[in-house]
């Protein structure tokens, strides 16, 4: 069952669904144990994904002192919040309560930014742009809110062209994932290696299908269904 939310995990950590919202909600349907350390051991084989799927910018980040900066900015939100917020977000990962709520989060997230014709790239990204994009992927701290969605919207709302919003939420997705696996993981894990590899192959996977649906401004679909996971949710729940 645990290689079953590999797969699941690996194919929502990039599409914009909010893979942490699958995982609980999964895991509330089939009974299985999805605490924050068993979610963290899932995000380190889409960290090795969007890694290896990122790596040309990864070298324009490092080519550029200023650009680097400017992910660097995008980054801390998440941090400060996942700090601040460290108890209630251990709270939502145990439960759905509040998944409905933020499934509906990424859905208007998502149908807002697909009616958005962006133009700028990434050679444009001010501070203040790369300041208010971390703001955006700090909401999706809690499981529901996805983070490439948030980043996507972020990005695109601030006009930036869909295929360099990608690029820069794939950076960002880097320190962020690396960032949380540090924090919660305690070096040691009993779940199968498996399960890690299942979720790189799948992460891949994911990563394709969004760099094609995203340059081709197909988000709209991630937003109806995010909408059907917030009834089902929902339904659940009660």
């Amino acid at each position: 069952m645990q290689v079953f939310l590999g797969l699941v995990q690996g194919l929502t950590e990039f599409l914009p669904v909010s893979s942490s919202g699958h995982i609980v909600l999964l895991g509330e349907l089939l009974k299985v144990r999805t605490d924050v350390d068993f979610v963290v051991f899932l995000h380190l084989g889409t960290l090795v994904a969007v890694t290896v799927f990122a790596l040309k910018g990864i070298k324009i980040a490092f080519s550029s002192f200023r650009f680097l900066l400017a992910v660097i900015i995008s980054t801390l939100p998440a941090v400060f919040f996942g700090l601040l917020f460290e108890d209630f977000i251990d709270k939502t990962f145990s439960s759905i309560e509040y998944l409905p709520i933020f499934f509906c989060v990424t859905s208007v997230l998502l149908m807002t930014s697909d009616m958005k014709d962006g133009k700028k790239d990434l050679r444009m990204m001010s501070f203040s742009d790369a300041l208010i994009i971390g703001f955006f992927q700090a909401s999706a701290i809690f499981p529901g809110i996805s983070r490439s969605g948030a980043t996507l919207a972020g990005a695109i709302l601030l006009g930036y062209d869909p295929e360099s919003s990608l690029v820069y939420s794939f950076l960002l997705a880097i320190p962020v994932i690396g960032g949380a696996t540090l924090l919660k993981w305690n070096g040691s894990s009993s779940h199968s290696p498996l399960v890690f590899t299942v979720a790189f192959a799948a992460g891949l996977l994911a990563l394709m299908i969004l760099k094609k649906l995203t340059i081709n401004r197909k988000l709209r679909f991630f937003s109806v269904y995010c909408l059907i996971m917030a009834s089902v949710a929902h339904f659940v729940q009660n």
